[in-house]
């Protein structure tokens, strides 16, 4: 069963799959064996060799030349390899090919009891299966089983995983040439090999061809039914509100701007309607007035948001409680969207910037006819982290009316801050000289940038500004790098919080009060994606944790579901996206060259509220603010709003 060096061939009997040295070691070091660790699963294989975990199961007693392994970690190591729900052969086999233990988990949690079969029959069908899992994870698979260069089942994952990349760069497709020259690069193949597969492809319904591009199926579906589903409900008649009936005022007896009131009449007037503008310039006052006018005619409305920060800070602003989509729509991890019908007069989505496209038509399919819908959102930021750019196709499609706010309300009130956005949005470097609330601290290079951060969060504002280095966010383009989210959060956790009761989860330390962010959208504890809390309680024993959350909700962590939590003394521009902070600490350098684009930089900047301190390298941040993305996203959403809207509204 065990050997010391891969071994290629075909395999049809699970029990003669081929298992490494390594892949014993790395199972046995694994989550799914409780005691061992790295270390001694090291000194186990060379001790007894890769039998040694058929000893373990069963003699652990046998067991015995390995200082400081004791009785007690070999037999909860023995527990967990006896309770293993999958064949010992197929879990040794994966951890053999060098594939990461999550992806482990995930092909395991969508095959289950299938998981042999699926894996040893054609392992790059996977690829559409199991989030994230590409080509390459698929190839080591795929390889140890000795499947061929060019055998087809390769080459069509090629070609399959090249669409992907492409959605997870935020495309809706890729075109036939970009995706052949990408399955080239990954496969090694000719270019003709690969293009001689998209027919199949495509005759089989696992790409769509469609308006020149390579769809996968779910991102062809939700862009042209998302396209019809909104153009159906721009058709319906609403009776017009003239300017004039817009109320000068707000119920506090604050004054709209004419600007403002426009803004109130245009919602009241149309089915579907879009509110645009930067950080200050007042659409939440116009939120706010939108819905008193709607409270006062006895109308319904929904407010939701992409993300579960994004609603918290929309239900502060407005007063009015908020949720996200997700949970709008029911959605539970496995079983998808429940909730098929919403039953409201009026849907306001806050931060459109963020609607990804296939969340964005399962959440007009839910939608029932008559109902108006708002979008809201900052079209200058960062566009989704999914695939699609809605709201920019929707503004650009000139289909329904859009209503873009330019004044600045907190320029005008003295935030250096908001003055800071504006002038990045606009091309310039700010000029924050005698700011209170907004610094430029020049350092150069990687590591002078690190120790100036390290000290500005730990001694330096907290000195200055009389808060704790905890209430301190720091903001970074990039996860990866000495000054990225992943070496940032291992760094501030040793200069913050060096010690105390800890769990240690793969190579991440998560310490008695670390914040921490939830990664994924989890209705049973509701708690979302982005939302951040701190440890409260650790158990090392049980391997378990908890976590507070800002709004004083409690949530238990064990096993594989710490895979849920990040370290969040540091994030990403993309993570905080839709929330706001009060002290922000942002590198800028241009070790971050691939990120360093005008919009980040202003969607960092205008997540501040009280304090933005940018560190780093004057280059990069004038490249950064000249840097404004020319790129856009491959998509037809623009395109099919406009021939869904000719066919209701004909010349």
């Amino acid at each position: 069963m065990f050997c010391g060096c891969y071994i290629y061939m075909n395999v049809t009997d699970i029990d003669k799959l081929p298992v490494t040295v390594g892949g014993v070691e790395a199972f046995l070091s694994g989550d799914m064996v409780s005691g061992i660790g790295p270390v001694y699963a090291r000194r186990l294989v060379e001790t007894y060799g890769p039998e040694v975990v058929s000893r373990l199961a069963d003699n652990p007693a046998s067991v015995t030349d390995i200082p400081g392994l004791g009785h007690s970690k070999l037999e909860k190591a023995s527990e967990s390899i006896l309770a293993l729900k999958h064949p010992l052969s197929l879990l040794l086999f994966l951890y053999s090919t060098g594939i990461p233990g999550l992806y482990i988990e995930r092909i395991l949690d969508r095959y289950r009891k299938r998981t042999a079969e699926i894996v040893t029959t054609d392992p790059y069908g996977m690829i559409e299966d199991v989030w994230r899992l590409s080509f390459p994870i698929a190839d080591k698979i795929g390889r140890l089983l000795g499947i061929a260069d060019n055998d087809p089942r390769r080459l069509r994952g090629a070609l399959l995983t090249a669409v992907k990349n492409y959605a997870e760069d935020g495309h809706l497709f890729a075109t036939p040439e970009q995706a052949v020259a990408e399955a080239v690069r990954l496969s090694k193949a000719s270019p003709d090999e690969i293009r001689a597969l998209i027919p199949s492809l495509t005759a089989d319904g696992r790409l769509v061809e469609s308006h020149g591009g390579l769809y996968l199926p779910v991102f062809y579906e939700a862009e042209r039914n998302g396209a019809r589903r909104l153009m159906d409900l721009s058709a319906a008649e609403v009776s017009p509100v003239d300017i004039d009936e817009v109320p000068s005022h707000d119920i506090e007896g604050h004054l709209y701007t004419t600007a403002q009131r426009r803004a109130i009449a245009t919602a009241m007037s149309h089915p579907v309607m879009v509110l645009t503008g930067g950080p200050g310039s007042g659409k939440t006052t116009v939120l706010k007035g939108i819905l008193d006018i709607l409270q006062s005619r006895g109308m319904k409305a929904i407010l939701a948001a992409p993300t579960g920060r994004a609603a918290k800070r929309m239900s502060t602003l407005t007063g009015v409680e908020a949720q996200t989509i997700h949970r709008l729509l029911g959605y539970r991890q496995g079983e998808g969207y429940r909730n098929k019908t919403i039953d409201t007069d009026v849907l306001i989505i806050d931060e459109g910037s963020m609607m990804e496209q296939v969340l964005f038509d399962h959440l007009l399919e839910a939608v029932r006819p008559g109902t108006r819908i708002i979008v809201v959102g900052d079209v200058d930021q960062l566009p989704a982290i999914g695939a699609g750019d809605v709201l920019r196709n929707l503004i650009d499609s000139r289909t329904v009316p859009v209503v873009r706010l330019d004044e600045n309300f907190r320029q005008i009130g003295g935030s250096a801050i908001a003055a800071s956005a504006r002038a990045i949005n606009s091309g310039n470097v700010p000029s924050p000289a005698g700011a209170r609330d907004f610094m430029i601290v020049n350092e150069q290079g990687p590591a002078a940038i690190h120790s100036r951060l390290m000290s500005l969060v730990a001694d330096e504002l907290p000195a200055r500004h009389g808060i704790r280095p905890s209430d301190i966010q720091v903001v970074t383009p990039q996860q990866l790098g000495p000054l990225g989210a992943r070496q940032l959060n291992k760094d501030l956790q040793a200069r913050l919080n060096p010690e105390g009761p800890e769990i240690r989860r793969l190579t991440t330390v998560m310490r008695l009060g670390d914040p921490v962010m939830q990664t994924a959208n989890s209705r049973e504890r509701g708690v979302y994606n982005g939302e951040i809390g701190r440890i409260c309680e650790v158990v090392p024993d049980l391997g378990q944790l908890t976590v507070e959350f800002s709004d004083g909700r409690r949530s238990t962590y064990t096993g594989i579901e710490l895979s849920e939590l990040t370290l969040a003394y540091a994030t990403t521009v993309h993570k905080l996206q839709g929330s706001e902070v009060r002290y922000m600490v942002m590198p800028v350098t241009m070790a971050h060259r691939p990120m360093l684009y005008r919009n980040l930089l202003y969607t960092g900047v205008s997540r501040a509220r009280d304090l933005c301190v940018l560190v780093g390298e004057p280059d990069a941040l004038r490249y950064a603010v000249d840097n404004a993305p020319q790129h856009t996203r491959n998509s037809n959403f623009t395109h099919r709003l406009r021939r869904h809207a000719s066919r209701k509204h004909p010349a």
